[in-house]
């Protein structure tokens, strides 16, 4: 029995959403039309998934988009988090119809959406960091044991595309020490665990010339204690500056 769950599991989530298209396409989370390849339609992948608000109407250390702040937002100006981080760069707000999006593919387990999301990152950081496209990207690992429990980690996933389809290179020089989601914790929470989720793999680490700049590649941006706490682990093995990208920010 768990032999065909993993073959249905397989033809459903891993070979582009086949039994989708056999079954005649499904609804566009966007735009509630009829979509091919679920669950997004083509014409909203285009004209609402790869725009985007550029660089210069972003806050210069998260990311965020100003509303009527110059520079910096708000939380950065007076309760600056990201000291290790040198700026992050998220692509899209995660709501309305962009929340169900990142669940359709982190939760329900879309792969079909993989090269899509590989797509939007690869446009994004050849566009919005030119002066960082060539440098590697570093992927925030996953829990240990979630890839063999669940058969695939998205942030892993994402990255693979990233260096097959669009030609950069990948880099997993962090590991985690924690088994703790970190999206069930609060903000005070994730602040004590500043430090203490991730580290640098040192067994791989003496195995590379460690490069000067990376990209740090994470799904979505919430308070940024992951990206801080993997920045500075960075940082310690000797990384001189750590750029952070996602798919997505909490608002």
């Amino acid at each position: 029995m768990k032999s065909i769950k993993k073959i249905i599991n397989s033809l459903w989530n891993g070979s582009g959403g086949l039994l989708s298209l056999l079954a005649g396409g499904d609804t566009c989370l966007c735009c509630g039309r009829h979509a091919i390849m679920a669950p997004l339609c083509k014409e909203c992948q285009q004209e609402r998934l790869f725009r985007w608000t550029g660089r210069e109407e972003r806050c210069s250390c998260c990311g965020r988009e100003l509303v009527s702040e110059i520079g910096l937002c708000t939380t950065c100006r007076n309760q600056p988090l990201l000291t290790h981080t040198d700026g992050v760069l998220p692509i899209h707000s995660y709501r309305l119809w962009k929340k169900d999006l990142l669940f359709s593919w982190k939760t329900a387990g879309m792969r079909q959406l993989s090269p899509v999301f590989a797509q939007l990152m690869a446009d994004f950081l050849r566009k919005e960091l030119p002066e960082l496209a060539d440098e590697p990207l570093v992927p925030v690992p996953p829990r240990k044991g979630k890839v063999r429990r669940q058969g695939w980690d998205q942030v892993q996933e994402l990255c693979s595309y990233l260096h097959t389809n669009h030609g950069f290179q990948v880099m997993p020089l962090l590991e985690r020490k924690t088994v703790e989601q970190q999206k069930k914790l609060d903000r005070k929470s994730r602040l004590e665990n500043l430090g203490q989720a991730y580290c640098v793999d040192k067994k791989r680490l003496s195995r590379i010339t460690l490069p000067k700049s990376v990209i740090l590649v994470d799904d979505i941006l919430t308070t940024g204690v992951t990206l801080e706490t993997c920045a500075r682990a960075l940082k310690e093995a000797g990384v001189e500056r750590v750029v952070g990208c996602t798919l997505f920010y909490v608002i």
